[in-house]
């Protein structure tokens, strides 16, 4: 199932390189000329709000309410991208995502252990992983931040309470997450041409990407557990 999503989001992404691609031809222009106007007139509306630095405040606050209510971090991430310029929207996106598994990861830390197995016991490949040495902890935090599916919450909630090593756990987090951020960030920037390259190129990326990182922690998985069981 894990191979066959992989393959499925990289055949995604190469149909968004296709649609883009058409509506390059001249039929397909005049709509979307219409189109374009209407999100000039917003992008403008935007670029003409006054206070930056609470546009900042809003979009931290809403990593902060990501902790308790389901937000979709990509939107959160591509309002950042829609009001600043790329770097400083992913260096944004960064500080929230950071303040984000933070506080997750010191809640999980807080249920302990038990959490940990109350969670894991349907996964039993997963479960052994996560009972054996660092370094397969280390590399399966980094595939679950890149793979999009899988909960941020829950993950840092499980990292918490298994005590990984806090520094660590940022790093790789931040590492195995950073592709979504600028990918989300970009699309945000050019979110008011959505059917220009630079709108869909990071999309396409991120799904090539996504269905990379779904068949390496399916194969990770696999390598791993078969090695555990031959010793």
């Amino acid at each position: 199932m894990l191979n066959f999503l992989g393959a499925l989001l990289i055949i995604i992404g190469a149909a968004l390189i296709g649609i883009t691609l058409l509506m390059q031809l001249q039929e397909f222009t005049v709509r979307y000329q219409a189109f374009l106007k209407i999100l000039e007139n917003f992008e403008d509306s935007v670029a003409a709000i006054p206070n930056k630095g609470l546009v900042i405040i809003a979009i931290l606050l809403l990593y902060v309410a990501k902790s308790i209510i389901p937000i979709p971090t990509s939107a959160v991430c591509v309002i950042a991208g829609m009001v600043f310029p790329t770097p400083f929207a992913v260096a944004i996106n960064i500080v929230g995502y950071i303040g984000l598994i933070t506080s997750k990861y010191f809640w999980g830390k807080h249920l302990g252990r038990g959490y940990v197995y109350k969670i894991l016991r349907r996964y039993e490949n997963i479960q052994r992983l996560m009972d054996s040495n660092t370094k397969a902890k280390d590399g399966l935090l980094v595939g679950f931040r890149a793979v999009p599916y899988m909960p941020i919450n829950t993950v840092s909630q499980v990292y918490g309470a298994m005590n990984f090593d806090y520094y660590k756990f940022i790093l790789f987090s931040v590492v195995g997450f950073l592709p979504r951020i600028i990918s989300y960030s970009l699309v945000g920037r050019h979110v008011y041409n959505p059917f220009s390259l630079g709108f869909m190129l990071p999309i396409v990326i991120m799904f090539v990407i996504s269905g990379l990182a779904i068949i390496a922690v399916n194969a990770f998985i696999e390598i791993y557990n078969s090695r555990i069981k031959n010793t």
